[in-house]
């Protein structure tokens, strides 16, 4: 039996040849370089109990006293520094009572060593914001050793309510506002 291949055989066996002789191209290899820039920013997280209950400190018309806790965490630029504040943001409620405008609301500070406290005792105000505790420049505070994650620095501010006899008695309350800013 004869086979044939016709006019499309060499066409055919030029195809086939074409795919067993390829021959390998150039490799071509091209590199691509990325420069990625992030900045850390300044941080501060702050955190205290949401109520605080003044006591009677001793006699008839001692003052009340109260000790509140104050958590935080700071990161501060070189340069920069951390404050945590505080301000009241009214007088007392309901009317009538002691008064933060006639400074019946004082507080002393403390720390843990990461920041500096208040110096002395600061009188609250509902217009300025007062200074309860700063961190310095480059800091990075936590708990433990220097810059943690896990346990926060800790300060307290201690507030002493003058108890003043002409004062009516009943139940009084202020909101402060603690704020923490860092740079």
């Amino acid at each position: 039996m004869k086979t044939s291949f016709g006019a499309s055989a060499p066409l055919a066996l030029a195809w086939l040849c074409g795919l067993l002789c390829i021959q390998p191209l150039a490799a071509d290899v091209r590199t691509v370089t990325q420069t990625g820039t992030f900045t850390i920013q300044p941080l501060g997280r702050l955190s205290v109990t949401s109520t605080v209950v003044l006591s009677r400190s001793g006699g008839p018309f001692t003052p009340y006293v109260a000790t509140l806790p104050i958590l935080y965490w700071a990161r501060t630029t070189p340069a920069g520094t951390g404050t945590i504040t505080v301000q009241a943001s009214g007088d007392f409620t309901p009317a009538g009572g002691p008064s933060v405008a006639a400074g019946a609301l004082t507080f002393t500070c403390s720390t843990d060593g990461y920041a500096v406290p208040c110096a002395g005792v600061q009188t609250v105000s509902s217009s300025v914001q007062r200074i309860v505790a700063t961190v310095g420049g480059g800091a990075c505070t936590g708990g433990g050793g220097g810059c943690s994650a896990n346990e926060p620095a800790s300060a307290s501010a201690t507030f002493s309510l003058a108890n003043d006899p002409q004062t009516p008695t009943g139940a009084y309350s202020v909101t402060l506002v603690f704020t923490m800013s860092c740079t």
